[in-house]
């Protein structure tokens, strides 16, 4: 074998083969006479050669060869053939002196691996003697390519000895790939030889087609059964929805011994989840684990599809964070699963996490967007998708549609077809849908020529929606022309035919063609009895509308729902028979249906019938205490019949009746008149995180005549701000609010409504994009250049940092200079001292926003106010408006300066950078006029500044004060810092998100400090029911944002400053802001979610980072670590009760502090 290991190609052939080189001088007598290598072990290697895929070794051997035989020249082919070389393979075939049968088949296998069956098939015509392989090659290629008339020739030429089972199994799979069932059965009866693949494919096959009894039998005969005949009885019965018994097959897998594969837990999760089988699920989850593959993504896409479709998201999540590999799949689940149980929120920070997106990923936010009714988001996120197909596109008009938007809903689908994507008969059926809507007859005429050019008339969906969308136009002739049309009218359009005819009181034609659908065979349902039982009503035809209804259960095995019902009472209402109608609801199976009593107590009132009345007025409010329909039907009736007495006591009886009914959260006893006001001390979070404590999650509290909640629990939290945001996302009006934010006229205090929606979208569409912060990215690096250089000259002085005042100023002058155009601190500053009069100002802003003012929970006292903080109200007022007023003034004057420039330089149209008061000059303002109001320009200013600098400092002097009091995080900050930044260069913002554990820092700041106590109250505008107790209208909620960080039933060791706790368990990156487990609620969540959250995160990573890189941290003098304060002031927001001082030292090269600062932060 040494002459194997030659160095071939360094040597000529002759003396490469026939000599080996030797160190030592062997005497003549004894050396060995030469030998050839042999040419068995030259072909030996050659193969080896080709099977490692070394093709240019293989051909340097085959060249250098001195004697070859057909087996090597078929090595040589071979190798070109396993690796794909078609052109080389077929240069060596025709080169070849002598042919065997291998080599011609080698050459059959490269043609058939290259796509070219044809090609392979004039190939195989022309072999002059063909063996076993030959012909299962050429039969599987040729099925495979759906060449099944090729494929039968050449399988009838198959000796009987060789076709069995190799030739008839690729003929069968050729088949049943092409759905001839008939065929493959017959291929496989015919068969004298059959193997477990020949069973496997078979039972496969009539899986597949729907056949599951004929499968079952086959499979119960086969001789042998192997994991994929198993698995293919198994997903047939799965495919027809037979679950269980899947499963028992499943069961009875494991009981034979079968080592089960992927692919069989796989389809056994699917029927878990279909079925919904909670507990199998889990034992199959747990096997799964127990045989080592919970590695496998496959199967971990499989587990999380699972748990997503229990609504166990959680553990959906905890599956996704435990996946070592996660493929796009993974990715697409668990963000499906959001969207299908509406946690949208958690659906985005997911989305924005993915490393790569698909159509999938973007259609899925799409949707999950408007089903939140979220449209602008829906239509923002899909204006960036990379790639709209047909999908994408639908999703959208559907979403339209189902959101009530019909006028939106036919331009976008005009759009769709404009930008090329072909509509699809799903987005044509919106269309009709919108157009019926808005009654818009012309146009759903064009919209009918255009199906009809598309070849889209036959189809169920589009002429059912044309048949309503003439009916519903009052076109009931050509909705019945288009429902003639049809050859064989499908269920759906004969029920809408159906529909059409009963809302146009053309009730015998509804009968008529009831009975006609029974003779065309088509079995009536749900909705036809419907259609029937409204005609009835309409015509008012009692016994034969009776006679229908009792036909639905003793006829048509239909059960009646809830809504037949409520035909029947509305038909026996309108006949006079009120008896027959109350008797009607008492038979259903639930009476508590609203819409059955409703109609009850509109026949009442259409008859004057006030004992009925009274009964249907009775039964809604008890459903529903907030029901004004009942209310104002009784009142009605009451006043018409004269009796004023029973009006006044209906009255009085509804709200006693409101609140007695009312199934509120478990709370503290309650005072007279004062409710739980007397109960509150002046640190009220501490008091409502008792209440929590002791009465449980969600707390019920009176306070004056509010009623109120409060929670620190993140699924109740969850529910509030995701699940039922429209219901909550409202703002109470309180008196600071209305005394200083301009009237409620502002974006953060605002109530619900089309300011707000207006205040907002000016935030979001021209101040706070994404492109105007980062063109205030260089302002922002300025800034933190004058940081730097001031600390370092107070460490050079060898005075101590008042990092309150430091950081006070760096947020100032950030959100000034991008909102007013100037620094308000610094030797060039436009006024330090103005500025920290200002600042003084906010802190007072802060303080009276947080009160819980006696005014406002007892109107009727308003007048005593023993600490004059409605005095104090209109001083800060006062003062915060002429600072803005002053401001204003100046960008009007700085405006008109720069239009008189620009006409004497004869229209140099050249910019300069606007600063968002400008931009909000420039803006119109409602209802056609030119300009915002200045009111509306002040209230955007006050969220600005107020928002920006107060909370964004507070946050920054908490995270200095932990970090001192924790010398061994500053070390691991500054070692990241290190690793990421190093000590030759300042950090950026590019590095901001690679800094994980300083983002960890920050969160668990946020934990143990929250800029605010709460969260800024809600306001529920309409009643509602969280965890089964009933919420009044108006209700004002409290989040406990401080309580919320230190709940122990969510967190261990709440004293303990440990930001590890928030690294994440799959190495991702680290949100500031919320995450889907809702434990810690820096910028809030859902509509009221901080608009600024972007900017305010970059303020504080980049203050923070810039400190604990350039300077290492400790007490002043005197004082050790421990001994930093961290008390706390109660406000909107809580700052530390005294400011922060601190020493500074340089750990830095001197040369990059730069020089004192000539116009950096000075106090």
């Amino acid at each position: 074998m040494a002459a194997l290991r030659l160095r071939l190609p360094r040597a000529p052939a002759i003396a490469t083969l026939t000599s080996v080189p030797r160190r030592h001088a062997i005497p003549q007598e004894e050396v060995p006479p030469p030998r050839r290598p042999n040419t068995a072990h030259l072909n030996a290697l050659l193969t080896s050669y080709g099977r490692c895929g070394r093709l240019r070794n293989a051909q340097d051997l085959f060249d250098q060869m001195p004697r070859r035989d057909v087996i090597s020249w078929t090595a040589l082919l071979t190798a070109y053939a396993d690796n794909g070389d078609l052109a080389s393979a077929r240069l060596v075939f025709d080169d070849m002196p002598r042919r065997n049968a291998a080599s011609w088949n080698a050459l059959l296998s490269v043609y058939l691996r290259a796509g070219q069956p044809a090609a392979a098939h004039a190939l195989f015509c022309k072999m002059p003697a063909r063996n076993a392989v030959s012909y299962g090659a050429v039969i599987s290629g040729l099925a495979r390519a759906g060449m099944l008339r090729e494929a039968e020739a050449v399988y009838a030429e198959v000796p009987r000895h060789w076709r069995d089972p190799l030739g008839s199994n690729a003929l069968m799979a050729g088949y049943l790939k092409a759905g001839e069932l008939d065929m493959a059965l017959r291929v496989f009866e015919g068969m004298t030889v059959r193997d477990v693949i020949s069973w496997s494919a078979v039972v496969d096959g009539l899986c597949k087609h729907g056949s599951l009894s004929e499968a079952r039998k086959v499979f119960e005969t086969m001789p042998e059964r192997n994991v994929v005949s198993w698995t293919s009885m198994i997903c047939g019965y799965v495919k027809l929805r037979m679950y269980r018994d899947g499963l028992f097959l499943f069961l009875d897998m494991r009981r034979a011994g079968l080592q089960v594969n992927t692919t069989t837990l796989s389809v056994a999760l699917d029927a878990c989840a279909e079925a919904g089988l909670v507990r199998e699920g889990i034992q199959i989850h747990s096997l799964i684990i127990a045989m080592g593959f919970e590695t496998d993504v496959f199967l971990g896409d499989s587990i999380i599809i699972l748990y997503s479709r229990f609504g166990w998201m959680v553990d959906a999540r905890r599956v996704f964070a435990c996946m070592k590999w996660k493929d796009i799949v993974s990715w697409n689940s668990l963000i499906t699963g959001y969207v299908q149980h509406n946690m949208v929120e958690e659906a985005h920070v997911l989305f924005k996490l993915m490393p790569e997106k698909d159509a999938v990923s973007w259609t899925s936010m799409v949707v999950g967007f408007a089903n939140r009714g979220w449209m602008r988001e829906s239509v923002e996120l899909f204006e960036q998708m990379p790639g709209k197909d047909e999908v994408a596109w639908t999703a959208v008009i559907s979403s339209l549609i189902a959101n009530g938007d019909y006028l939106s809903t036919v331009r976008w689908f005009c759009r769709m077809a404009q930008e090329g994507c072909k509509p699809n008969t799903i987005a044509f059926s919106c269309l009709l849908s919108a157009l019926a809507s808005l009654t818009m007859l012309n146009q759903g005429m064009q919209a009918h020529a255009y199906a009809i050019n598309m070849g889209w008339v036959f189809d169920s969906s589009v002429h059912t929606s044309l048949v309503s969308m003439y009916a519903k136009c009052g076109r009931l002739a050509e909705a019945y022309r288009v429902f003639s049309s049809i050859s064989r009218p499908s269920l759906f359009a004969t029920n809408s035919m159906i529909t059409a005819f009963a809302q146009h009181n053309f009730a015998e034609d509804a009968f008529k063609l009831f009975t006609k659908m029974q003779i065309d065979g088509h079995k009536p349902n749900h909705v036809t009895f419907l259609g029937i039982l409204t005609a009835c009503s309409r015509a008012g035809l009692v016994q034969q509308g009776y006679n229908y209804f009792e036909s639905m259960r003793s006829v048509y095995g239909i059960e009646p729902n809830p809504d037949h019902y409520t035909c029947m009472v509305d038909l026996l209402g309108r006949g006079g028979l009120l008896a027959e109608a109350l008797e009607m609801i008492n038979s259903m199976p639930q009476n508590d249906h609203s819409d059955a009593w409703a109609a009850l107590l509109s026949a009442s009132s259409l008859h004057s019938n006030l004992a009925y009345a009274k009964i249907a007025a009775h039964k809604l409010l008890e459903m529903d205490p907030y029901d004004a329909t009942a209310y104002t039907v009784l009142s009605n009736m009451f006043s018409s019949a004269g009796m004023k007495d029973d009006e006044v006591m209906l009255k009085v009886y509804w709200r006693r009746f409101n609140r007695m009914r009312l199934r509120l959260p478990p709370g503290p006893p309650r005072w007279p008149i004062f409710g739980n006001l007397l109960q509150l001390s002046p640190l009220p979070h501490k008091d409502f995180a008792r209440f929590c404590t002791k009465y449980g999650p969600l707390v019920y509290l009176r306070l004056g005549t509010i009623d109120a909640i409060t929670t620190d629990d993140p699924e109740v939290i969850r529910e509030i701000l995701i699940r039922q945001d429209e219901i909550f996302a409202s703002r109470p009006r309180t008196l600071a609010a209305v005394h200083l934010a301009y009237g409620c006229g502002d974006v953060a205090l605002a109530p619900l409504g089309p300011n707000w929606k207006r205040m907002r979208r000016v935030c979001m569409e021209h101040l706070l994009t994404t492109k105007r912060l980062e063109s205030f990215a260089a302002h922002r690096a300025e800034e933190a250049e004058h940081l730097c250089q001031f600390v370092w000259a107070k460490s050079q002085s060898g005075k101590p940092v008042n990092l309150r005042e430091v950081l006070g100023a760096f947020s100032m002058n950030n959100v000034t200079r991008m909102l007013l155009g100037k620094q308000y601190f610094g030797l060039q500053s436009a006024g330090p001292g103005e500025a920290m009069e200002f600042m003084h100002i906010t802190h007072e802003l802060f303080f009276l926003l947080g009160l819980i003012y006696l005014g406002d929970y007892l109107p009727a006292w308003r007048w005593v106010d023993p600490y004059g903080c409605e005095k104090k109200m209109r001083e800060v007022e006062k003062k915060v408006d002429d600072f803005h007023q002053k401001i204003i003034d100046e960008h009007r004057k700085a405006r008109e300066a720069r239009k008189s420039a620009a006409l004497d330089d004869d229209g140099d149209d050249s910019k300069e950078e606007m600063d968002f008061v400008d931009v909000l000059l420039s803006l119109p303002g409602e209802n056609g006029k030119e300009h915002m109001e200045d009111v509306e320009i002040k209230a955007l200013m006050q969220d600005m500044i107020a928002a920006a600098t107060d909370t964004s400092s507070v946050t920054n002097e908490w995270v200095m004060a932990e970090v001192i009091k924790n010398p061994r995080v500053l070390r691991k900050i500054q070692e990241e810092l290190d690793a990421v930044v190093g000590r030759s260069r300042m950090v950026v913002e590019s590095d901001l998100p690679h800094l994980t554990y300083l983002r960890c820092v920050v969160r668990e700041s946020f934990r143990m400090h929250p800029a605010g106590p709460f969260l800024i109250p809600h306001e529920s505008l309409k009643p509602t029911t969280i965890m089964g107790y009933d919420i009044p209208a108006q209700t004002r909620i409290f989040i406990n944002t401080h309580a919320l960080g230190r709940n122990p039933r969510i967190w261990d060791d709440i004293e303990e400053f440990r930001p590890e706790r928030h690294l994440p368990a799959d190495g991702g990156r680290v949100e500031i802001s919320h995450l889907p487990d809702f434990k810690i609620l820096p910028f809030s969540a859902g509509k009221r979610k901080c608009p600024g959250a972007p900017l305010g995160v970059i303020l504080v990573l980049m203050a923070l980072a810039r400190l604990f890189h350039c300077f290492d941290w400790s007490p002043p003098d005197g004082l050790r670590p421990e001994d930093i304060d961290t008390n706390e002031v109660y406000g909107m927001t809580m700052p530390k009760a005294k400011p922060l001082i601190a020493a500074a030292q340089p750990r830095l090269p001197p040369q990059m502090y730069g020089s004192c600062p000539s116009h950096g932060i000075q106090m």
